[in-house]
């Protein structure tokens, strides 16, 4: 049990003993037809299905029509709180990266991406907001693997408790059983005097009958 213990805790170590943060970093990506500077996060222990309803939420929210496909989410007309009243178009992408995701987006103002150099105060909005936004997602993400694995336990518990049950009905099974043999045993031995004295009795019986069959011989 020990032993076992032991390699949980290495397991556990080994897959959660490093922390990961949430990085926002500057790159060209293909995206909307061409090579363009994104604004990129990696979002770690996230998985695709939740970043990806996660991001088309915030398109949404924010009056994006959005198009939806296996490699890209596109969307129109977005008007972002925060970055002006002015119409966006957002290309962007999901791609796996070490044990997270990473979004990639393009968000084009007038067909000139949003970028550290070309509109620095709007990227640096987009950069923290997208911070705090992957760490929302990470810890979502967390939640959710915490959630899973307590329905596991809740499981397990169900199980440890049916195996109790069932010990516990063996054990008494059991000592009823060594009540029973001994009771057994107990009533074998009785029965082997009491079938000893049958015997004697009955050898008293023949004796009996062979006087009374002598006497009916030599009745006169």
């Amino acid at each position: 049990m020990k032993t076992l213990t032991a390699i949980l805790f290495f397991l556990f170590v080994s897959a959660f003993g490093f922390s990961q943060s949430v990085i926002v970093d500057e790159g060209l990506e293909k995206l909307g037809g061409a090579y363009n500077t994104a604004i990129r996060v990696y979002v770690p222990y996230a998985n695709d299905d939740l970043l990806a309803d996660k991001w088309v939420d915030f398109l949404k929210e924010n009056k994006a029509k959005v198009k939806k496909s296996k490699e890209e989410i596109n969307a129109k007309n977005v008007v972002i709180n925060g970055l002006g009243a002015d119409t966006l178009i957002v290309y962007s992408t999901i791609t796996p990266v070490d044990s997270g995701l990473q979004l990639a987006a393009v968000f084009m103002r007038e067909n000139i991406a949003i970028s550290t150099k070309s509109h620095p105060k709007e990227a640096s909005w987009l950069i923290k907001f997208l911070k705090d936004w992957g760490k929302n997602i990470s810890n979502q993400a967390l939640l959710n693997k915490i959630e899973d694995q307590e329905v596991i336990l809740k499981d397990k518990g169900k199980d440890k408790k049916s195996l109790e049950n069932n010990t516990d009905y063996l054990e008494q099974s059991n000592a009823n059983m060594k009540k029973q043999i001994s009771d057994n045993e107990k009533r074998i031995d009785d029965n082997k005097i009491k079938i000893k004295n049958t015997i004697a009795e009955m050898d008293s019986v023949n004796v009996l009958i062979q006087q009374i069959k002598f006497q009916q011989q030599n009745l006169k």
